[in-house]
């Protein structure tokens, strides 16, 4: 009775005479660096798709629900669904993808003992703001200190209480110093802050 050939391994050289039952580590290694740069060519892609998303104009749909929105100020995401005729997952992406965008702000609330969604209007004050062009020295290598030194956050002994969900006064959604240093430079005032409490 003749012998069985060996056959060999295209990936580590080795021979057997049953093939089919070798376990190799190189394909192992092969394979699981090749299912990396896939996993990762993958995210890329989401990605961009996701920047695609982000990027396109408004559908009409989505302007709808904008229009909503702004008009009402606040929605509670169920009093939205009543007045749209969009099914619920696709009304909560197109919540997401504005939200995103910067044009609504969402926040999560429990009403009558379910999680909600509260959605806000972002005000637009595109049309109502004279934007003046500053020229800037960019030899100069401290120009950014000049044009953003006077900035509070910059030099604010309460940086280590600032958070979003603080309170109180260190916070930037109603730090009065932020205010009043945004407001006198739309002026074009010089401002100086004091952080006396």
């Amino acid at each position: 009775m003749a012998k069985k050939a060996k056959e060999t391994c295209p990936y580590c050289g080795r021979e057997f005479v049953y093939l089919s039952r070798h376990k190799c580590k190189v394909k192992e290694r092969m394979e699981s660096v090749e299912d990396e740069s896939t996993q990762k060519e993958r995210r890329q892609e989401r990605v961009e798709e996701r920047k695609k998303e982000l990027t396109r104009t408004l559908n009409k749909d989505e302007k709808q629900i904008l229009e909503i929105i702004d008009r009402n100020e606040d929605i509670l995401f169920e009093d939205l669904r009543k007045l749209v005729a969009i099914e619920r997952n696709k009304l909560d992406e197109m919540i997401d993808l504005l939200a995103l965008r910067g044009r609504i702000k969402v926040r999560r609330e429990l009403i009558n003992a379910s999680w909600s969604k509260h959605i806000f209007a972002i005000e637009d004050f595109e049309d109502e703001m004279e934007v003046e062009e500053v020229q800037i020295d960019e030899s100069n290598p401290n120009w950014v200190w000049e044009v953003l030194g006077k900035q509070p956050c910059f030099i604010c002994p309460f940086t280590e209480q600032c958070s979003d969900d603080n309170p109180d006064i260190y916070n930037p959604h109603h730090c009065p110093w932020l205010t009043e240093w945004i407001t006198s430079s739309l002026a074009g005032d010089e401002y100086e802050a004091d952080f006396e409490v």
